[in-house]
């Protein structure tokens, strides 16, 4: 999964089911500010300011970041959907000031 603007609006179920992801790599470099990178676990439309992710990642402000998981990868059972938000809370809607790049791989 590759994308150029990942941004608030989530990218539902990438992985058409069930995955194991390997890596992500977010390049944040244009943002002043901290992201916040949530995962849900869910093949289902999420409601953007009231589904709790199964996953957030803390990506620095103006930094570049990869996050592995090792040999056998971090386990969805249900489906990949992704977004970008400025703040942890299950809340927050706010885009990224900049474009975030973000491949994720997974199988």
């Amino acid at each position: 999964f590759y994308e150029t603007d990942l941004d608030t609006g989530p990218f539902n179920n990438v992985s058409s089911g069930s995955c194991n992801v390997y890596s992500i790599t977010v390049l944040n470099g244009a943002n002043a500010n901290i992201q916040y990178l949530k995962i849900y676990d869910t093949s289902e439309e999420i409601t953007t300011n009231s589904t709790e992710a199964d996953y957030v990642f803390r990506i620095s402000a103006s930094k570049d970041a990869t996050i592995t998981f090792g040999t056998g990868g971090l386990s969805i059972a249900n489906g990949l959907t992704v977004r970008m938000v400025q703040g942890e809370a299950v809340s927050s809607v706010d885009d990224p000031q900049a474009n975030i790049v973000a491949e994720i791989t997974y199988s």
